[in-house]
């Protein structure tokens, strides 16, 4: 898998297990460029897709845990905006199922993430990190 993004410290929201989530994302994304870099298949497409199935499981209730664990006051906000990233999953399936080119598609996951890796992890999570930094 070629590196097209680098994990760096700035990105971190101070918790291990957080970061560590959000780097799987971040290697996923790389495999999500190597994929329309050598030609992308129905099947690529389809373990990205499954890969945020899990991610989602795991990460979003892990960090919404932990936002609530230190009284965060704009959760439900954050809820909001994780419940999008899974509506827009869900529409990728569907996407899939429905017989979209793998390429055009993967085209939009790629989109999709870039946007939400600027707007959501690098911004809106980086909110939680500086309120509960205060705190301690």
């Amino acid at each position: 898998m070629s590196t097209y993004f680098r994990w760096i410290e700035s990105m971190s929201v101070g918790e291990s297990d957080i970061d560590k989530q959000h780097q799987r994302l971040l290697s996923q994304v790389n495999k999500i460029e190597d994929a329309i870099s050598f030609g992308a298949t129905s099947k690529e497409v389809a373990e990205a897709l499954e890969f945020f199935d899990k991610y989602i499981q795991e990460h979003f209730s892990y960090e919404e845990s932990y936002m609530k664990e230190h009284n965060y006051p704009y959760l439900e906000e954050h809820k909001k905006e994780h419940e999008n990233f899974i509506k827009n999953n869900s529409l990728f399936k569907e996407a899939l199922k429905r017989g979209l080119n793998p390429r055009e598609l993967i085209l939009d996951v790629e989109t999709y993430l870039g946007q939400w890796w600027m707007k959501h992890i690098c911004k809106v999570d980086k909110k939680y990190h500086d309120f509960i930094s205060e705190l301690e």
